[in-house]
């Protein structure tokens, strides 16, 4: 399994196989914290030679740091389409809320096996 692209942005699709990804960062700067998310995660994931029989798909949120305190976590059933090479993976984060700037992760499990290990920074914005 080989992760091709990962990337967080201002919105992702999926459609038919089309990966659509529109502004993509890896830092977000915010004017005050606590700071309420929207945006999007989008994965292309190369599934050649990969084991088909993984029954479970975890996403979490988690500090960078020793705490690796989880922000958000979720799990879901997962079943591989017979014969296909690649998986297009988006996830919309709407509301969720980070307290504090720092560096996190967005990470994608299968059946615990971690596949994207995804850095990025929150940043306090200087302003008035």
């Amino acid at each position: 399994m080989k992760v091709e692209i990962s990337t967080l942005c201002e919105y992702a699709s999926e459609h038919l196989g089309q990966l659509t990804i529109v502004d993509t960062f890896d830092a977000i700067f915010a004017l005050k914290f606590p700071w309420r998310a929207y945006f999007h995660f989008a994965a292309k994931i190369n599934l050649e030679e990969t084991r088909n029989n993984y029954q479970k798909i975890t996403m979490k949120i988690v500090k960078a740091d020793e705490s690796q305190e989880k922000l958000f976590e979720v799990q879901g059933a997962y079943k591989q389409i017979a014969n296909a090479e690649k998986m297009n993976l988006v996830a919309g984060l709407k509301g969720l809320i980070f307290n504090s700037p720092g560096e996190y992760k967005f990470q994608v499990f299968f059946d615990g096996d971690m596949i994207v290990d995804h850095s990025f920074r929150l940043i306090l914005k200087d302003g008035k």
